[in-house]
């Protein structure tokens, strides 16, 4: 706006006589330089990649209130947030704090991004495999209570006796598995996964928790204060969905985050060698 303002109050203070051939090409370039800026502005505001998300946070469970997010911000930057229940028992309402920032280089960037992500999804099938476990030994049990004496009647002793075997065979099998279930790995896995967009800079953002591959949450994510280092986290919408929506929607987010970053890295070695090449022209011309 300032040259702009500029350019007219030039063009107002030489319009009473005939301008020349230096200034036509003067005008000329603050024109074009005008369209550029202007044109690059909306460039940049038209953008789709501004709606890629801020970051990508799996959330790994040390109490039932208290959880301890690993945030991939970009591909050079890592940070540790530490998560508070405010309410255990309304678990919807958390505070989030910025503990350690790191960074590191792309590749151990994606390494950290595609580990916690691997981690997260085998977490879930497995639980989802282990919930179609109990209901086949609880539908066993009711099977068994079922057989009775009116029925056992019409089966040869040896049959009864196989067919019990087997199912007390079953039962045992799966609560040997609940013994050492304590050992699982599995409980090591992220509890849930959040992907935020933005909405006002970094400030404020709305975003999808995943918590299991059938139900997820829309949530807002609020800084309480100007560095961004503290914020909270309140849910307001929950859907149990089916598990082709839940990863659409997952590896939706997870790929525009990605070519977002991947477009930034393109711009920063198109700047750098443009600025290399800018330089040398100006080297060779103070040298001539």
């Amino acid at each position: 706006m300032f040259m702009q303002q500029y350019l007219e109050q030039y063009l107002n203070s030489i319009s009473w006589r005939p301008q020349s051939i230096a200034e036509r090409q003067y005008i000329e370039k603050i024109k074009h330089a005008l369209a550029e800026q202007q044109r690059k502005f909306y460039v940049r505001i038209l953008n789709p990649l501004n709606l890629s998300p801020l970051s990508v946070t799996f959330w790994f469970p040390v109490i039932p209130s208290l959880a301890i997010g690993v945030s991939v911000t970009n591909l050079g930057e890592v940070d540790i947030y530490i998560r508070q229940a405010m309410d255990p028992t309304f678990a919807n309402i958390f505070s989030a704090f910025i503990i350690l920032e790191f960074h590191v280089p792309s590749p151990l960037a994606l390494l950290i991004l595609a580990s916690c992500l691997g981690l997260y999804l085998t977490g879930k099938i497995n639980k989802l495999l282990e919930t179609l476990k109990k209901e086949l030994l609880t539908e066993q049990e009711e099977r068994l209570q079922a057989l009775g004496e009116e029925e056992l009647d019409f089966l040869s002793t040896q049959a009864c006796l196989d067919l019990e075997g087997k199912i007390l065979e079953t039962i045992a099998e799966e609560k040997h598995r609940s013994i050492i279930e304590a050992l699982n790995p599995f409980k090591l896995a992220p509890i849930s996964m959040s992907i935020f967009f933005p909405v006002f800079k970094d400030h404020t953002a709305i975003g999808v928790v995943f918590h299991d591959l059938d139900y997820l949450a829309i949530a807002v994510l609020q800084a309480l204060e100007p560095n961004d280092k503290m914020y909270s986290i309140f849910r307001f919408i929950h859907a149990q969905v089916p598990f082709s929506l839940t990863l659409l929607v997952m590896f939706l987010a997870i790929h525009l985050f990605l070519s977002d970053e991947i477009n930034k890295i393109e711009q920063g070695a198109r700047e750098e060698v443009i600025n290399e090449v800018k330089g040398s022209s100006q080297q060779m011309k103070k040298n001539y």
